[in-house]
């Protein structure tokens, strides 16, 4: 069967990820859903294939069941700490369905039921639940309220559902939810206009160094040098296990020379963004790097000739805005980018541009509109399994090189409790 395969993070308060949904849709996207039985086997076939470390990155996956009679026989595949089984919107609390819930409790694994109102059927499932997943786009200020002021008091952990804004994470956060789930977490809105702190000032000017086709190795050296957190960096990616150098490289300028100039605007690119995302969620510097990693993989899987742009730093820079808290027309402005990387990042590029269709085929996948994925990937001529691929592999190595450059610090304080009711209690 073919299919589509991505994920969507789940954060705790302090913005940490703490488990990622995994989506699964038919490859005929006029069928919007993978039939219950075949999901359980497309998982299984996925985690037990090896994909489970690149999708999930040590993390929990939370699954919708649609069938949950039909957890029993295969959720073991996955140990309780590694699955969240999620009880869909379709589900109703028959004798079947709630004695599978609680047999799943009883094995150890966290079960979510998925609501919008404050009604039988959710306190129908409220006994063999650890979570409320509730719908921030459908329930009602009253039934948000009303959910977690009710369920609170049976030690059920909150998941606000579908955040789309500040407010509604604000207003999720006031109301006492544990964990968020939604668009603002992966590109928030740009809702201000912000002045750079000095270290972000310097960034800026470094990634208008590495822009220029004939790159200033001297300029571009200096201003890695003046800079301790960013020498520190660079010789210490030159000198991580993504290399195997048989001499450890000790100065900028050999690291930029041993680099080239493809590969030093990358990796400028990358340090200079990663400081501009300090204070934010990190989650957000793992979409930047995941979406510069995919749109390259997808231009390289195409073979289509995109000139001299890069599609890696195209799929970063897509996040500028979201990243500085600016339009995204007035930072390409500052920073003097390349028209064929601005027209596909503005949208202003022809409908068969490799760059912009890879750049549709990424934002797409991330909400999974997987009718405008087919729609570019047609154009680019890629098959589903490629793309699945290609995503898989940028998953990959967004978590190898984070691992290498200690990409993900959490910004606010971790919580540690788990998914669990009981764990509420201790």
């Amino acid at each position: 069967m073919a299919y589509y395969l991505t994920r969507e993070p789940v954060l705790d308060r302090g913005w940490n990820i703490a488990a990622y949904e995994v989506l699964m849709r038919s490859g005929d996207v006029n069928d919007p859903h993978v039939h219950p039985y075949a999901a359980s086997d497309l998982f299984a076939s996925e985690v037990l294939g090896g994909c489970a470390d690149q999708l999930l990155g040590g993390k929990p996956a939370l699954m919708d069941f649609s069938l949950i009679t039909n957890v029993r026989d295969w959720a073991s595949l996955l140990p309780p700490h590694k699955l969240v089984v999620e009880i869909g919107n379709s589900v109703q609390p028959d004798d079947s369905i709630l004695p599978c819930c609680r047999t799943l409790q009883e094995q150890g694994y966290a079960v979510t039921l998925e609501t919008s109102r404050d009604d039988d059927r959710t306190e129908a499932f409220s006994p063999f639940i650890d979570i409320l997943k509730i719908d921030f786009e459908e329930a009602s200020p009253e039934d948000q309220a009303s959910l977690v002021r009710r369920y609170h008091t049976l030690n059920l952990r909150m998941l606000a559902r579908n955040i789309r804004t500040d407010s509604q994470f604000r207003d999720a956060s006031r109301l006492g939810c544990d964990f968020f789930q939604g668009p603002f977490f992966i590109s928030p809105a740009v809702q201000r206009t912000a002045k750079l702190p000095a270290s972000g000032l310097s960034s800026m000017r470094l990634l208008k160094l590495v822009q220029s086709q004939e790159m200033d190795l001297n300029a571009i050296e200096q201003a890695i040098r003046h800079d301790v957190a960013l020498s520190h960096a660079l010789l210490n990616y030159l000198n991580s296990a993504t290399f195997a150098w048989l001499t450890p490289i000790e100065s900028v300028r050999r690291a930029l020379l041993m680099l080239g100039a493809d590969q030093t605007r990358k990796w400028v690119s990358m340090a200079s963004l990663r400081v501009l995302v300090q204070n934010r969620p990190p989650v957000l510097v793992a979409q930047v790097l995941t979406r510069g990693r995919f749109c390259e993989a997808l231009v390289n899987q195409s073979r289509m000739y995109t000139g001299e742009s890069d599609p890696f730093m195209a799929g970063m820079f897509s996040l500028l805005d979201a990243i500085m808290e600016k339009p995204l027309r007035e930072i390409l402005d500052e920073l003097k980018i390349g028209d064929h990387i601005r027209d596909a990042l503005l949208g202003t590029s022809h409908p068969d541009d490799p760059l912009s269709l890879a750049l549709k085929i990424v934002k797409a996948y991330e909400v999974s509109d997987f009718e405008c994925v087919r729609a570019a990937a047609d154009r680019l001529l890629l098959t589903n399994d490629q793309l699945r691929q290609c995503y898989i592999d940028s998953l990959k190595w967004v978590e190898l090189f984070a691992s290498d450059q200690g990409t993900w610090p959490p910004t606010r304080q971790a919580d540690r409790r788990g998914f669990h009711r009981k764990s509420l209690l201790n």
